[in-house]
C-alpha cells in the first residue's frame, strides 16, 4: 500500500549586510539675537557659506554630491519670563536645514570639517542607506537565501521520517499559508545609521591636520517566507 505524501510547512529566514551607497549630511543652522536682524544675518550668512561650499562640490566631475535640499531661512521670536513672573525682552530666532547626499564617500569628512567650523551650524546627523534600486537587488538575493533556508528544512525533516523525496506546493510571505505569522526580524532602519569615525592620523605627515574619515555602518537586510513541502518515498 502506498504511503500518502507528508506535508510539511517551514518557515526559512535570512538576513545579509551590506555596504550602504548613500549618505545624507543633516545640517541644522541656528541663531538668536536681540532682534530679528541679529538672529537672521548670522543664519544667512551660513547657508550661504554651506551653498558655496556644495556648489564647488557639484562643479567637480565627476561630482560626489548626488543632491541637496535647503528648508528656507525661517524666523520667529519668544518672550520668556523672568524669576518673579515678569516677561523678559523678546529673543528672536532664525533657522534653516540643509541635507547633502552623496554618493562618493570620500568627500564626507572634508565637508563636515568645513561645516562643523561655521559657528552656528550643527551636523545633526549622519544617514547612511542604500537607494530603492540597489536595495531591491539585494533583497531579491536575501530572499533567495530563505527560500534554501526552508527547503533545507523540509529536507531535514524528510529525512527524519525516513523518507527521500521532498517536493515544494507552496510558498509566499509569513503569513500567508495559514499559519501564524513568524516573527519579523528587523535589521534596523536603513536610513538611521550612524558612523564611526577616527582621525585618519598615523598615516599623514607630522606636519598635516589628521583626516576625519567616516566608516558607515553596514545596511542589514533581512527576509523571511513560509513553504509547504510534501515528503515521499
Amino acid at each position: 500500500m502506498t504511503q500518502p505524501p507528508v506535508t510539511i510547512t517551514v518557515t526559512g529566514h535570512a538576513e545579509r549586510t551590506v555596504a550602504p551607497n548613500r549618505c545624507t549630511v543633516v545640517l541644522r543652522v541656528h541663531a538668536d539675537g536681540s532682534s530679528r536682524k541679529q538672529a537672521a544675518e548670522p543664519v544667512t550668512a551660513a547657508v550661504a557659506t554651506i551653498t558655496d561650499f556644495v556648489t564647488e562640490l557639484r562643479r567637480r566631475t565627476p561630482s560626489p554630491v548626488k543632491r541637496w535640499t535647503f528648508d528656507r531661512v525661517r524666523h520667529s521670536r519668544r518672550r520668556p519670563f523672568n524669576r518673579e513672573g515678569k516677561n523678559r525682552p523678546w529673543v528672536y530666532n532664525s533657522s534653516a536645514s540643509i541635507t547633502v547626499t552623496f554618493h562618493e564617500f570620500d568627500a564626507v569628512g572634508a565637508f563636515v570639517e568645513q561645516v562643523a567650523e561655521l559657528e552656528v551650524v550643527t551636523v545633526a546627523d549622519l544617514q547612511w542607506w542604500i537607494t530603492r534600486k540597489a536595495r531591491k537587488k539585494r533583497l531579491a538575493q536575501v530572499r533567495d537565501l530563505a527560500v534554501r533556508d526552508a527547503l533545507d528544512k523540509a529536507r531535514a525533516y524528510t529525512t527524519s521520517l525516513g523518507l527521500d523525496t521532498v517536493r515544494a506546493v507552496a510558498i509566499a510571505d509569513p503569513g500567508m499559508l495559514g499559519s501564524q505569522p513568524s516573527p519579523v526580524h528587523t535589521g534596523g532602519a536603513p536610513m538611521m545609521r550612524t558612523a564611526m569615525l577616527h582621525s585618519d592620523a598615523m598615516s599623514a605627515p607630522e606636519s598635516a591636520e589628521p583626516e576625519l574619515v567616516f566608516e558607515p555602518d553596514r545596511v542589514t537586510l533581512t527576509a523571511d517566507v513560509e513553504a509547504r513541502f510534501e515528503a515521499s518515498r
